[in-house]
């Protein structure tokens, strides 16, 4: 049976019935398996709850306490048996009370009585059923097995791990029980010890794709991406409807620095989990690093019909717009963004950027000067303070700011280029044609066009310095 998937308390029967072998007697159950409340699956936890009426032969302590009538204990017990058939379990967990205050050494009651209020959501009392049970047959397979998903369920995985380790002495051949006691070593920051469990529940049952997918996460988050990968793989083959597989076969391709497959891969996710806004909002991002600007404008505006006060994604299309050279809805987008987070000196910058290449040249001036107010160090900011004051022929306020660039490390020839044409605009040849110069000496057919005008600037600046 594939962990996850809830089935009734016939069908768990059925499901055992199928796989039962020469000498598997299941601890003497009569009843069946269940499938019984996923817990979140972050925590990849899978709950498997066993129920059924054991055999109450052999199944009573060595002095048991002397029954009421038996009609009356059987009568309980069968409606118990027959609500839990049907899960109702307020009339199930009513009876098997009763059944218990009377006869308190009926281990199958005990058992049964944890199982309904695990259907009615309580743990604590399940839990107390399910150690009682163990108390009176410390062998009992199913209740330690159950305890121990019970404790993984409301988040114990120490004492989960406990149960799980005797679960795995009672039945070490059983995939199941190395499969949950692999989840508990996890939860419990025992990633090693579970790597070992989770191989052998692979080695016993090769099929299960939720162990595959749990054993791909460590190794995920170890970077160990290849063999995460292949993990991921098998686990999807097995299980094509795992959509989690999906995303980490993605992440782990990720970490293999393979953008282009790992696309492929969030996008087979998110065809199955499209409200999954994060992971989505993440493949813009793997869109706008492979250079696909629109396929990550159509992402992140998907983010933001959904949720348009998502921290980031009005800035994501502030940039996305801006490439795809649509700078009304670029400028549209930064500044929304910056009503949410106005101390961003970037974000200043970047709408600063976008108002120049509109034209607007004050209001990109405003908004480098409010970039620079914030982060004084902002190189991009300076050069496009600079260039604004340049298209406003304010060359004298320019130059400062070109100079103080071109004393950074590696500054781009173009400069050079700006600033020649600041000091030629101002008469001041000889520092003009120093500029040009020094532009020709490094541009070296890097800006061609560029290259011609300083040439022939800088013959009529000599012949005129000569004269």
């Amino acid at each position: 049976m594939e962990e996850g998937k809830g089935k009734s308390r016939e069908q768990g029967r059925g499901k055992r019935e199928e796989g039962r072998g020469k000498g598997d007697q299941l601890v003497r159950l009569r009843g069946s398996l269940y499938a019984l409340f996923p817990v979140p699956y972050s925590l990849f936890i899978v709950l498997f709850l066993f129920a059924g009426s054991l055999s109450l032969a052999g199944q009573t302590s060595k002095k048991p306490s002397p029954p009421p009538p038996q009609t009356d204990i059987s009568a309980l017990l069968k409606t118990a048996q027959d609500s839990l058939e049907h899960q109702d379990f307020q009339t199930a967990a009513k009876s098997l009370k009763i059944v218990v205050a009377s006869q308190p050494d009926l281990v199958a009651a005990w058992f049964d009585l944890g199982y309904a209020e695990s259907g009615l959501h309580e743990p604590d009392e399940a839990a107390k059923d399910y150690r009682k049970a163990i108390e009176l047959q410390p062998d009992l397979y199913p209740a330690r097995l159950n305890l121990g998903i019970l404790l993984l369920e409301d988040h114990r995985p120490d004492e989960a791990a406990e149960q799980l380790a005797k679960a795995v002495e009672l039945k070490a051949q059983d995939a199941r029980a190395h499969l949950y006691y692999a989840r508990a070593l996890n939860l419990a920051g025992k990633p090693d010890l579970a790597v070992d469990q989770f191989k052998e529940s692979i080695r016993l049952d090769p099929t299960q794709a939720t162990a595959h997918y749990e054993l791909a996460q460590i190794d995920l988050q170890r970077k160990s991406y290849d063999d995460a990968r292949l993990l991921f793989e098998k686990a999807t083959q097995l299980d094509p409807k795992l959509a989690q597989a999906q995303l980490g076969w993605a992440l782990a391709l990720e970490g293999l620095n393979q953008p282009a497959p790992a696309a492929e891969h969030f996008g087979s996710y998110l065809a199955a989990k499209p409200d999954d806004l994060e992971t989505r909002f993440h493949l813009a991002r793997v869109y706008l690093r492979l250079g696909k600007n629109q396929q990550a404008c159509d992402d992140l505006e998907k983010v933001y019909e959904a949720s348009p006060q998502m921290a980031g994604v009005a800035a994501a299309l502030g940039d996305v717009n801006a490439l795809l050279k649509d700078l009304p809805q670029s400028e549209r987008f930064y500044k929304q963004a910056l009503v949410a987070t106005p101390g961003s000196a970037d974000l200043h910058r970047a709408l600063g950027q976008t108002l120049l290449d509109e034209q607007k040249y004050t209001e990109a001036e405003s908004e480098f000067r409010a970039s620079l107010k914030i982060d004084g160090h902002n190189a991009d900011a300076a050069k496009g303070l600079a260039t604004s004051l340049y298209m406003q022929k304010r060359y004298a306020e320019a130059i400062p700011l070109i100079e103080a660039l071109l004393r950074e490390p590696q500054p781009p020839p173009g400069l050079y280029f700006i600033l020649a044409t600041c000091y030629d605009d101002l008469k001041d040849r000889p520092k003009a044609l120093e500029n040009y110069e020094k532009f020709l000496s490094l541009s070296q057919g890097v800006l061609p066009d560029n290259e011609w005008q300083a040439r022939q600037r800088a013959k009529l600046l000599r012949r005129e310095l000569r004269k």
